[in-house]
């Protein structure tokens, strides 16, 4: 059997993974120690001691063990997991971790019980069931179950949170799970994109059902509805669904902005902005001044904000420091951002100098643009290059919170290039497996700048190893 490696995550759990950096999910998690998905903070944060949840398509266990954790030995969690040396491992780390409260079932699920193909790629996360039986890639036989069928079997009730990541297998899922979806009323975290395909189909087909889907705020840290006429983020991978009493209960614990979907966005620009543009507790004074980058440039600052025309700069700031307000109410916070992203974004079409990108950046990412906000990093790395100068003269936001505690000492473009490449790094892919090679000037300028985390260090390691590169 090939040798195993095993990673602690950052919540504490850990995992048994094979130990190779050619795979997937073994690189992710010595990188970053974590998955990559927002959604699993998200869920460490949601599920509760003595909660129940399933996670459809365990692999190695990032979420089920992170679930594990949450719910605590009173909580009970169950994991479907089919391909049988992944599930040897999620069932080697189950045991590492002294769980007793995790079932792991090595069945897939689908729309009929009964057994199927299951392709076997050598990045587990990729199997998937076969619909074509001629295909020659690897494969072995699985049982095949149906959410209805392990209703009956396990006796489930009062499940709070279902995660199906199964590769295309989604919808069958679906049709297999009514009386399920029926008589229980579970948060569902859904996969939408496989490949480069969005199945966006997912949400009509569980609206059908009475689950109307919401999508993650990454900076906020709760879900809002589901916009289903905007254009979806290019790295959207996930969303949420859950029927309105689930939705109600989500409110009520500060997780999710609204249960009626309504955003009270004229009452926040209003009566907060308004007063924060002079000079109230929000305004950039009283904010981002405090943070050792503000102190170091804030007098500069004051002298550009006398000259006037930087109005729209003050109120999207302003307005992003509401955001950050946990004492708000979600529907609030979230129109704030809402409002602070709207104007950046407008501001930079028009006028992208100072480093507004920057500023655009951040709450691009954490709005949940993330698109966007690699587009503006590029653009405001490129123009650096280009003029080899940094033009501070005008409050902005750090291109990552990390470097909001970062003292820029007495080179604060550096700080700032610094940032942007970092951010850029952490945006661009999801890690630097997949970028290869191509990822390591990047790395070796951020580490030259400076101000290199520990994540980025770990990163040129990686690579360095992964291609043999010289140190």
């Amino acid at each position: 059997m090939p040798s195993t490696a095993t990673i602690e995550l950052v919540d504490g759990v850990t995992i048994v993974v094979p130990d190779t950096l050619d795979l997937i999910t073994p690189y992710i998690l010595l990188e970053q120690r974590d998955w990559f998905e927002d959604e699993i903070q998200f869920v460490r944060r949601m599920l509760k001691t003595g909660q129940k949840a399933i996670d459809i398509g365990a692999n190695y266990g990032v979420y089920t063990l992170s679930m594990a954790k949450a719910v605590g030995p009173t909580g009970r969690i169950w994991a479907f997991e089919p391909a049988s040396d992944t599930a040897r491992l999620l069932d080697a780390a189950i045991a590492a971790n002294g769980f007793s409260q995790i079932a792991l079932d090595r069945s897939a699920l689908s729309s009929a019980s009964g057994t199927a193909r299951l392709s076997l790629n050598p990045n587990s996360e990729l199997n998937a069931l076969m619909r074509d039986a001629r295909s020659a890639s690897a494969s072995e036989t699985v049982p095949l179950v149906t959410l209805d069928e392990c209703l009956t079997r396990y006796g489930w009730r009062d499940i709070d949170l279902v995660k199906v990541d199964a590769e295309g297998e989604e919808s069958n899922i679906i049709k297999g799970g009514e009386k399920f979806l029926a008589e229980l009323s579970p948060l569902v975290q859904y996969e939408i994109k496989v490949g480069h395909g969005l199945h966006m189909e997912l949400a009509q087909e569980f609206a059908a059902r009475g689950y109307e889907s919401y999508r993650l705020v990454p900076g906020l840290g709760f879900l809002v509805p589901f916009d289903h006429d905007a254009k979806p983020d290019e790295y959207l991978l996930n969303l949420f669904c859950c029927k309105r009493d689930r939705a109600e209960q989500l409110a009520a614990q500060g997780l999710l902005a609204d249960a009626q979907g309504r955003r009270p966005a004229h009452r926040t620009e209003a009566s907060a902005s308004g007063e924060l543009l002079k000079g109230g507790a929000y305004g950039w004074r009283h904010t981002i001044a405090k943070l050792p980058y503000g102190m170091r440039l804030a007098a500069l600052w004051e002298k550009t904000m006398a000259a006037g025309a930087h109005g729209e700069v003050d109120q999207a700031l302003s307005l992003y420091a509401v955001s950050r307000d946990a004492s708000l109410p979600p529907a609030e916070r979230f129109a704030a951002l809402e409002a602070s992203f709207g104007l950046l974004k407008s501001l930079c079409e028009r006028q992208p100098s100072h480093l507004r990108l920057a500023s655009l950046a951040r709450v691009a990412r954490d709005y949940g643009e993330r698109s966007l906000a690699v587009d503006a990093l590029d653009q405001l790395s490129d123009a650096i290059s280009q003029s080899n100068r940094v033009d501070l003269n005008e409050p902005f936001l750090a291109p990552g919170k990390r470097f909001d505690t970062l003292v820029p000492g007495d080179a604060p473009g550096n700080w700032v290039l610094a940032g942007v490449l970092e951010e850029l790094e952490r945006l661009a892919a999801y890690s630097s497996f997949y970028t290869g090679v191509s990822a390591r000037p990047r790395l070796e300028a951020i580490r030259a700048l400076g101000f290199a985390s520990a994540e980025m260090q770990r990163r040129l390691s990686l690579l360095q190893k992964r291609f043999r590169l010289s140190a």
